[in-house]
């Protein structure tokens, strides 16, 4: 199913933008505004529309996780994820945010699913359903760092570049061993959500520091 509904959050929540700055035009047209010639006025509305559509493309999950990808697939908690979060865009795993965030997240994500036209058919949780979804995507959420991130080469690096998507990740979570495939699967999350990657350079920094710390 999440590979034929189409992606819908982002392009209607700028749509809501749009309309939004439709009606800051047609307020100031109201209030005596010099008028916009037809012809650059169109020029402007298929610019913003670009932009628009460009911007909704950045930050998506990415198409790859399943529902028993999930962590305990069989709590009521990953089966509401299932049923209502792949009505808009790929499917995201609990550890995408901080429990910190996903409050602010799943917020936003429900402004805009009771905000949707009915004929688009997105299925908008019940209260009840919306404490266990919270519930769950805070228990299995990213882990974060705590504190001041101990010294080490490559410590900016890792601060700047692997907060562009989520909080800062803790460093000690993982073991030397791992940390490389785990890297790699950040790298491609970026790639498909069409945010900048770090350099060689940034690649080699990060990986040094995160393998020279202990996990706990």
């Amino acid at each position: 199913m999440q590979h034929t509904i189409p992606r819908l959050t982002g392009l209607l929540a700028l749509g809501l933008f749009a309309l939004a700055c439709q009606e800051r035009g047609e307020s100031a047209r109201e209030a005596g505004a010099t008028p916009i010639p037809p012809a650059q006025a169109a020029s402007s509305q298929a610019l913003d529309d670009a932009l628009l559509l460009a911007s909704a493309k950045i930050a998506l999950p990415p198409d790859g996780t399943t529902a028993t990808d999930l962590p305990d697939p069989n709590s009521r908690g990953a089966k509401l994820l299932v049923t209502y979060c792949v009505g808009c865009h790929a499917l995201s795993p609990p550890s995408m945010h901080s429990a910190t965030d996903w409050p602010r997240v799943v917020r936003r994500m429900w402004l805009r699913m009771d905000r949707l036209p009915e004929r688009y058919g997105i299925r908008v949780p019940e209260v009840g359903e919306r404490r266990v979804l919270l519930d769950y995507l805070n228990e299995h959420a990213l882990q974060v760092s705590g504190g001041t991130l101990p010294e080490g080469m490559g410590r900016d690096a890792f601060s700047t570049v692997c907060s562009r998507c989520h909080a800062l990740p803790d460093p000690y979570v993982h073991s030397s061993e791992d940390w490389a495939a785990v890297f790699m699967r950040m790298e491609r999350n970026m790639e498909r959500q069409n945010v900048s990657q770090p350099t060689r350079e940034e690649t080699t920094g990060i990986l040094t520091y995160l393998q020279s710390l202990p996990s706990r």
